[in-house]
C-alpha cells in the first residue's frame, strides 16, 4: 500500500472511531438537560479518570511542553507536581463541588455561585470569566491540531479543510450523546496520547544519539538546560512555583472540570482520581526526552511550537510520523470536545435559560444545547485567523484567568464570612491586575497570574470583612458545610 494510502487510512480510523462511540452513546442518551450536559450523574470511575486525564492533557500539555522544556530546560518539570496538586484538587475540593452539585441540582460554575452567593453580578462576571478564557485555551487546541493534520497529509488538505472535518466530527458525536459521548471517546483519545507522548520521546531521543549521550550534550551546551542555577535561578525557581500554582487550579476552575465534577456517579470517584492522575506523571518521560533531543538534533528552532512536527518529519518514516501527529491530535480532541460541551452549558443554562426563557421546557434546552455546540464550533473557526505566537504562553493566560475563581469558591466552601461582594472585588482587582500585567509589564504570564491571585485574595478577605455579614449566605456556607462533614464521617 502506498504511503500516502496507508497516511490517509490511519486518518480515517482515527475519524471513525468516535462515531462509533457516538452511535453507542447515542442509544443510551436520555432527552435530558441533565443527560445531555452531566451524563445523569452517574459516571463511572475509569470513565471519569479517563475524560479528565484526556482533557487535561491538551496540545498545550504536548505541543507547548515540549516546546517549554526545548526552551526552558527543568522548569516544565514541575509539571509532575502539577499532577500532584490537581489530583489533591479533585479529593479535598473536587468533592465538596460535587456534592453541593449533587444535593442541589447544579450543571455549571455559575450555579454554584448563584446557590451561595446570590448574587446576579456576580453570575455575570463568573460566566464572561468562564467563557473568555475557555475561548482562548479552545483556540490553543485548534491551533496545533490543524497544523498537524495538514503537514501530516504533505500540506495537501488545507487548514480550512482540516478545521471543517475536525469541526464536523466534534459536532456529530457531540450532537449525539453529550458528555457520555465526549467520555467514551477520550478513553480512546487518552491511551493514544500515553502511547504516543512516550513513543515520540524514546524515538527521538534514540536518533539523538541515546539518553547518555544527548543529556551529556546538552549539559555540555549549558547545564541550564537541566539544573535551576545560574545568575537567574531565582527568577526560574519563582517561575516554578508559579506554574505549580496556575496550570492545575486554573484547569480545575475550568467549566470543563466542574462538569465532571457533577458528573461523578459517588464519593469514590474522587477517592481513586488522585492517585490515577499522579500515576499518569510516566507520560513526562515522553516530553523531558523530546524536548532534550530537540536541542540535539535542532538547537535554534525558529518557532519551538512545531519543534515536534519538524523532527518527526525529518527523522521519522511517514507511517510513524502519522501516528505521532494522530497522538496529538488526540490531545486537541479530547480537550477541545469538553471545551465546546462545556461552552454549549453555559450557553443554555446561563444565559438562555437564565434571561432569555426562563420557563423553556428541558427537552427544548437540549436541543438548545445541541445548537450551542453548532455556534460554538463556527465562532471557533472563525477567529482561527488569529494564531498566537506561543501555545504555552497562551495556554498560561487560559490558564491564569480561569484560576482567579478559586480565591471565591474556597471562601464558599470554608469561610462563612464570605461575600458576593468580597467575590466580586476580588475577581474585578485579579483579573484587573493579571491582564494589566500581561500587556504593559513583559513579565513572564504565571507571575502575572499569580500577582492577580494576590490581589484576588487580599481584595476577597478584605471586602468580605468589612462588610456587613450577609446572614443567608453565611448559613448557607455552614449548613452545607456541615452537611458534607455529616455525609463523609
Amino acid at each position: 500500500m502506498p504511503a500516502d494510502s496507508l497516511i490517509f487510512l490511519m486518518i480515517c480510523i482515527f475519524t471513525f472511531v468516535p462515531l462509533f462511540f457516538a452511535e453507542i452513546a447515542r442509544k443510551r442518551t436520555l432527552p435530558t438537560s441533565e443527560d445531555f450536559f452531566l451524563q445523569s450523574r452517574s459516571m463511572h470511575s475509569m470513565f471519569m479518570y479517563a475524560t479528565v486525564f484526556a482533557t487535561w492533557m491538551s496540545a498545550f500539555a504536548f505541543l507547548g511542553a515540549i516546546s517549554y522544556f526545548y526552551e526552558e530546560g527543568p522548569i516544565y518539570m514541575t509539571t509532575i507536581g502539577w499532577d500532584a496538586l490537581f489530583g489533591i484538587l479533585f479529593y479535598f475540593m473536587g468533592r465538596r463541588i460535587w456534592y453541593y452539585g449533587r444535593m442541589h441540582k447544579y450543571i455549571t460554575p455559575t450555579d454554584f455561585f448563584d446557590d451561595i452567593y446570590g448574587s446576579r453580578v456576580l453570575n455575570l462576571f463568573v460566566t464572561c470569566i468562564s467563557i473568555f478564557f475557555t475561548m482562548i485555551y479552545l483556540q490553543i487546541q485548534l491551533i496545533g491540531g490543524l497544523y498537524l493534520i495538514q503537514t501530516a497529509t504533505g500540506w495537501s488538505i488545507s487548514w480550512q479543510a482540516s478545521g471543517l472535518i475536525f469541526f464536523a466530527v466534534l459536532i456529530i458525536y457531540l450532537w449525539a450523546g453529550g458528555l457520555r459521548a465526549v467520555a467514551m471517546a477520550d478513553t480512546f483519545y487518552g491511551i493514544l496520547l500515553v502511547v504516543t507522548i512516550i513513543a515520540a520521546g524514546i524515538f527521538l531521543i534514540n536518533v539523538a544519539g541515546g539518553v547518555e549521550s544527548v543529556f551529556n550534550k546538552v549539559i555540555e551546551d549549558d547545564t541550564g538546560n537541566v539544573t535551576l542555577s545560574g545568575n537567574d535561578s531565582a527568577e526560574k525557581v519563582g517561575l516554578w512555583i508559579c506554574l505549580f500554582i496556575v496550570v492545575p487550579v486554573g484547569a480545575f476552575m475550568g467549566p470543563q472540570m466542574w462538569i465532571r465534577n457533577y458528573a461523578a456517579r459517588s464519593e469514590k470517584n474522587f477517592e481513586i482520581l488522585p492517585f490515577l492522575l499522579c500515576l499518569s506523571s510516566i507520560i513526562c518521560i515522553g516530553t523531558l526526552f523530546a524536548g532534550s533531543a530537540g536541542i540535539v538534533l535542532y538547537l535554534h528552532a525558529k518557532n519551538p511550537d512545531t519543534l515536534i512536527a519538524t523532527l518527526m518529519l525529518r527523522y521519522a518514516n511517514p507511517f510513524f510520523c502519522t501516528f505521532i501527529f494522530l497522538g496529538i491530535a488526540a490531545a486537541v480532541f479530547s480537550t477541545a470536545n469538553s471545551q465546546i460541551h462545556a461552552l454549549s452549558a453555559i450557553y443554555s443554562v446561563d444565559i438562555h435559560k437564565r434571561y432569555l426563557n426562563k420557563t423553556i421546557p428541558d427537552r427544548n434546552l437540549v436541543n438548545v444545547a445541541k445548537w450551542a455546540v453548532i455556534v460554538v464550533s463556527l465562532f471557533a473557526y472563525i477567529i482561527l485567523l488569529f494564531i498566537p505566537q506561543s501555545i504555552f504562553s497562551m495556554g498560561v493566560m487560559a490558564l491564569g484567568g480561569t484560576s482567579q475563581l478559586i480565591i471565591p469558591v474556597t471562601g464558599a466552601l470554608f469561610w462563612s464570612r464570605s461575600s458576593a461582594g468580597g467575590a466580586i472585588a476580588g475577581l474585578s482587582s485579579g483579573i484587573t491586575v493579571f491582564l494589566m500585567m500581561i500587556f504593559i509589564s513583559g513579565i513572564d504570564v504565571s507571575f502575572c497570574a499569580v500577582t492577580g491571585l494576590l490581589f484576588n485574595a487580599v481584595t476577597f478577605l478584605l471586602v468580605s470583612a468589612l462588610m456587613p455579614e450577609n446572614e443567608k449566605t453565611s448559613r448557607r456556607i455552614i449548613s452545607y458545610r456541615e452537611s458534607f462533614r455529616k455525609k463523609i464521617s
